[in-house]
């Protein structure tokens, strides 16, 4: 970005769908997901996982970036079986906080100025607070990275990426049924996204469907019908399934029926691609299609960038003018950055 490393203690590592197909995404994330878990206690860096549909993410901070990074990378190494190192990216400093911002804002995703990201972002962050005590930096780019991802969707109008998601799907059953009106839905996980869609479909007159989610005490939508995993027994019987739901096998697998239709929204992916007789379109498919289809105004796409860029080179100058005072006056208390402030 031409800007000072401002930032020294914070870098990133990660794949998207812009770098690597889906597969090999389906193993990073896995990897990746041992962070969450045991690994965490042999990774001696503090770190923040991003894993969506379309991208895998570390971030983390260190004295020695060049180790972290060498240390994520080897990690990685552990549980992925072919070459992948050509395929990823990686930010340090200034730019890995310019990144952040843009992922937030939703101007790095398949889908332009999708809403759920900043949701995903924001949970990521919090995970990690809970799980252990991060450094300053590290709360500083999430929580003004946040900020900065809802100016940029006052900036490109609310809600304009997700109702692209949501449209492409809905045309993308009304070619293959012809008519939805008596048509069986499922709605598979109590995400972000299929809460939207659910509001998305009794908006276009669809007023009885069933949500499937292994969450307890969830409150339903008027003419939601809330359902436990145990009615993925009956799956076939449903004709159309949207899956967005995290889990590390496969939701749904076996024998479908003909005519049957299923977007699988997840990564890990939901459906098993061995299954027989459904037509499945996983996330690929339908971001392909999307890119396609977009039209988005270029002038304003470039106001947007250029305010994210202006926004994340003022917080940097800030957070150096106080790291400065801070650094020639007494030493503060670790953590001053806490999740409590974020909003």
């Amino acid at each position: 970005m031409g800007w000072s490393c401002c930032l020294p203690r914070v870098g990133v590592i990660g794949i998207n769908y812009k770098t690597a197909d889906l597969p090999l995404r389906e193993e990073i994330a896995r990897g990746c997901q041992r962070l969450a878990g045991e690994g965490v206690f042999f990774f001696h860096y503090s770190t923040v996982l991003l894993s969506t549909c379309n991208r895998t993410e570390i971030y983390f901070s260190a004295e020695d970036l060049a180790s972290a990074h060498g240390a994520a990378l080897s990690f990685l190494q552990l549980f992925v079986k072919e070459p992948f190192e050509h395929r990823l990216y990686s930010y340090f400093g200034i730019d890995c906080f310019f990144h952040l911002s843009r992922v937030t804002a939703g101007l790095d995703s398949a889908i332009l100025v999708e809403t759920e990201i900043q949701h995903q972002v924001k949970m990521a962050y919090l995970r990690s607070c809970d799980r252990a005590a991060l450094p300053g930096c590290l709360h500083y780019i999430f929580q003004k990275a946040l900020k900065i991802g809802k100016m940029a969707r006052n900036c490109l109008s609310q809600e304009k990426g997700e109702a692209m998601l949501h449209g492409t799907l809905w045309r993308l059953a009304l070619q293959h049924f012809g008519t939805l009106a008596e048509k069986k839905i499922l709605l598979l996980g109590y995400s972000e996204f299929n809460r939207g869609f659910a509001a998305f479909l009794q908006h276009k007159g669809i007023r009885q469907f069933v949500l499937v989610t292994r969450a307890t005490g969830v409150v339903a939508m008027e003419g939601v019908i809330v359902r436990g995993r145990e009615c993925l027994e009956k799956w076939h019987e449903f004709d159309w399934i949207i899956c967005a739901s995290a889990s590390d096998h496969y939701l749904i697998a076996g024998k479908g029926t003909e005519g049957q239709l299923i977007f699988d929204l997840g990564l890990p992916r939901n459906v098993d691609p061995a299954i027989q007789h459904a037509s499945v379109m996983h996330i690929e498919q339908i971001n392909q299609i999307i890119d396609q289809n977009r039209r988005l105004c270029t002038d304003l796409l470039k106001e947007c960038e250029a305010k994210v860029a202006d926004n994340v080179h003022r917080l940097v100058n800030l957070y150096r003018a106080k790291h400065y005072t801070r650094s020639t006056s007494k030493a503060p208390k670790a953590n001053r950055f806490k999740s409590s402030q974020i909003e």
